[in-house]
């Protein structure tokens, strides 16, 4: 039998009132013969394959056009949340669909929009094997937006843990409370109208990992990978975005003296040179971008501490301007300013809607950003 998901979808559109979704689980209206698949627009890192899009980065969406009462997404994923919405309206989820058909249906007639976003980070690879529609009733994709906008970082680009209303989570309440849609990067994102990517891994630094986990995974290391669980790198030409924006701070969270970096100091040095390195290699991929960095307030720090961190902002600036990157940003972040009260001291919804803000007004005071100045 077909198990339905009932949703609260009614509401009322030029005077229309639509009728409610319903989400079909394990079936399909259409038998897979009278099927075609939509064409979609992709965002956010994936591996094109001949059943579909592999991806493992956070933020991956894709969004398609259709005519018709009932659309079909397909997954190989157990393990990570989606999100679906039709025409703008009303979220519906969707928890490790994996292998089962989804079936949104009960649509009014006619033209319909959908999107579809990953909620989740992904421990591993997994796919997304499209959208399909009865044929004859697929749409041409949505044109690409003109505006791109690539963000690499950490948890808090990823949304770990947002819709959190405690700190203290198991591994499973950070995978089902974490909104990766909802976090600052792509609400900032997509009230610019961009695409984007979210090219961002928990507890993960430019050189050194949260307490010092992971050292054969850095960003520096996984950055240029398709997935990151595999080597082979990530390539498409048409992905230029006007602004790059790096929070790369977790090298210093339980920062511990050892062989390697037997002080603090240590640590910041070789972080500002290869965090100079790192921008130089991506002006190298992207020549025309702005680079904005989420950098640390120094209002109230010790005075060593912040000059120690001001040398490494001049070290870093002298290396990327060096290698012809025109526009540098460093962006104090007022961490004072805001509430950590979500898992393990990360932010929430609202913070993270909050936070959005905060780098949307810093970009619109740099309108000329998005013109690769």
């Amino acid at each position: 039998m077909l198990r339905f998901f009932a949703l609260a979808a009614v509401f009322a559109m030029a005077g229309d009132m639509r009728p409610p979704q319903r989400v079909t689980i394990a079936g399909q209206l259409s038998p897979a013969t009278t099927l075609q698949p939509l064409p979609m627009r992709i965002g956010g890192r994936v591996e094109r394959t001949a059943t579909g899009f592999r991806h493992q980065w956070p933020g991956v969406y894709a969004e398609a056009a259709f005519r018709g009462d009932h659309v079909v997404l397909r997954f190989d994923d157990a393990i990570n949340e989606w999100r679906a919405s039709i025409d703008g309206g009303p979220a519906i989820s969707l928890d490790r669909p994996g292998k089962a058909p989804v079936t949104i249906s009960g649509l009014s007639p006619g033209a319909h929009r959908i999107r579809l976003d990953k909620v989740t980070e992904s421990a591993a690879p997994a796919r997304f094997e499209g959208m399909f529609v009865d044929r004859g009733q697929a749409l041409a994709a949505p044109p690409p937006r003109r505006r791109q906008i690539e963000f690499i970082g950490d948890s808090s680009m990823a949304g770990y843990g947002a819709r959190s209303e405690r700190s203290d989570c198991t591994p499973e309440q950070v995978r089902a409370t974490t909104d990766t849609p909802d976090a600052f990067a792509a609400v900032a994102a997509q009230h610019f109208g961009a695409e984007y990517q979210i090219n961002a891994i928990s507890g993960r630094g430019l050189i050194r990992n949260f307490g010092g986990t992971a050292p054969q995974g850095t960003m520096e290391q996984l950055w240029p990978r398709r997935l990151p669980a595999e080597p082979a790198p990530f390539t498409d030409p048409s992905w230029q975005p006007q602004i790059v924006m790096l929070k790369l701070q977790a090298d210093f969270v339980g920062f511990r003296p050892d062989r390697r970096w037997p002080s603090l100091d240590a640590l910041a040095g070789d972080y500002a040179a290869h965090y100079g390195q790192f921008l130089a290699r991506l002006h190298r991929q992207y020549p025309r971008a702005v680079f904005v960095l989420w950098w640390f307030d120094t209002n109230g720090a010790p005075p060593n501490q912040a000059a120690m961190l001001r040398t490494a902002e001049a070290q870093i600036s002298a290396t990327a301007l060096a290698a012809g990157a025109r526009d540098l940003l460093f962006l104090p972040f007022p961490a004072a300013e805001f509430r950590a009260t979500a898992c393990h001291g990360h932010y929430g919804l609202e913070e993270q809607r909050r936070i959005a803000d905060w780098l949307i007004r810093a970009v619109d005071a740099h309108p000329g950003f998005w013109d690769g100045r």
